[in-house]
């Protein structure tokens, strides 16, 4: 199991988080995905919890920190959406419990994408009550850029003016879709994604993996802890498949129902992000050769990844509220694939 002392990229901004957190009563901690953000905020909610801390981390043996080892203890809050309880750290997952709705016995049903009003009130009622314990509250919100506009307003009030010790800790990798009024209350404190060398690093400490699949993975949009998961759950095949496929190492002409299959074996969302990534790749490719590049792969031409990056950005917002994802994969799949053959036969055809 990881824990964020065992993610070096993460020294830093856990140091400034330390000396922020006795300043201020809200910090909102942003950076890219699966860079182990998570694992940080539960981290200094530990730290900030303990009773006996040490200086640069928590004692581990108090009653507190027992308690937060065992998902027990009644002063840490954590809210995060449905969704991410699916595949969230163990101990993040047990904090969450008593914030996520049951629904009802044998109902079957999509989990929520976002922090509903519900979770946030019952979360603003507990902390205006008084501490368990005797010290303070920590409230963590994981993927605070889920909180639906009710939910953020219902948060407001006792953000600004929390009830005792209460210390808000929201982590995002969106903070540009939070409210202002969310913003305007917290120390906003970024959270680098680790340089290349560094990530490839730790990887290899942990998986016996070659160098150049991992810079690839690393490039595409996937963060450490996210290919650590992959390579442990034996999960790499489709992830590899879609990358090889866009860079055109099958010499095959793109198609837009392949390419869809392919995006949904890995998940909508993360197969947009890699794409999205991957489009970046090429125009830096671009910038650096001072030229569009040779016909390789599916992003080809400078302006056509300019449009791709823009346009598979608007889909990674839209597509998780689309009624129907499946129909919006295979639209946005669609009009990569029909704007890549064009940009072909223009190129092809000598023009410029």
């Amino acid at each position: 199991m990881i824990d964020s002392a065992d993610l070096p990229w993460l020294i830093p901004t856990r140091e400034k988080l330390l000396g922020s957190a006795h300043r201020h009563h809200g910090l909102l901690v942003s950076g890219p995905p699966a860079i182990g953000k998570y694992l940080l905020g539960l981290d200094l909610a530990t730290l900030m919890l303990c009773k006996q801390s040490r200086e640069g981390g928590p004692c581990g043996s108090c009653q507190s920190c027992h308690l937060v080892s065992n998902s027990a203890h009644p002063d840490l809050h954590l809210l995060m959406p449905e969704v991410l309880a699916e595949d969230c750290h163990p101990a993040l997952l047990g904090h969450a419990q008593r914030y996520l709705d049951p629904g009802q016995p044998g109902q079957r049903r999509k989990r929520s994408n976002v922090i509903s009003v519900d979770s946030a009130r019952l979360l603003s009622d507990s902390l205006l009550e008084t501490s368990c314990l005797g010290g303070r509250k920590i409230a963590l919100v994981l993927a605070a850029d889920t909180l639906n506009r009710n939910a953020a307003n219902a948060m407001l009030k006792v953000l600004e003016e929390p009830a005792g010790e209460t210390l808000f800790i929201l982590v995002t990798s969106f903070p540009y879709r939070l409210p202002a009024t969310i913003h305007s209350r917290c120390i906003r404190i970024d959270c680098p994604a680790p340089i290349l060398d560094d990530a490839l690093a730790w990887l290899r400490g942990r998986h016996e993996a070659d160098n150049e699949d991992l810079s690839t993975l690393l490039v595409s949009g996937l963060g450490p802890i996210t290919i650590d998961e992959l390579l442990s759950n034996r999960g790499m095949a489709a992830i590899s498949t879609l990358i090889a496929y866009c860079m055109g190492k099958n010499q095959k002409t793109p198609d837009s129902l392949t390419l869809a299959r392919m995006c949904g074996e890995v998940g909508i969302d993360r197969a947009l992000r890699i794409l999205q990534n991957l489009t970046l790749q090429a125009v830096r490719e671009c910038v650096r050769e001072g030229v569009t590049p040779a016909a390789r792969g599916l992003f080809r031409d400078r302006g056509f990844s300019i449009r791709a990056f823009q346009r598979l950005g608007s889909a990674r917002e839209s597509v998780g509220s689309a009624v129907d994802e499946q129909l919006a994969l295979e639209d946005i799949c669609a009009w990569v694939c029909e704007e890549h053959a064009r940009v072909s036969n223009f190129t092809n055809g000598g023009s410029k």
